[in-house]
């Protein structure tokens, strides 16, 4: 969340940096961020995390008790 959007700042505000570090940044966009980094990595994480919570609170709270 640091990373990617500052590399995008340099990218936009000081070309010369970019240059003369000789780092090729020409498949970094907003749009492949967003698409390719920030989406898939949200959606993970609600999808795994609302699995992973309610597995656990079923194991825990709602399973039934062996007598």
């Amino acid at each position: 969340m640091y990373y990617l959007p500052y590399a995008l700042l340099i990218k936009a505000f000081d070309p010369a940096f970019v240059v003369t570090t000789k780092i090729d940044l020409s498949n970094l966009t907003w749009g492949s961020f967003f698409v390719k980094n920030l989406l898939p990595v949200t959606l993970g994480n609600i999808l795994g995390g609302s699995v992973l919570v309610a597995t656990m609170y079923w194991f825990i709270y709602l399973r039934e008790k062996k007598s």
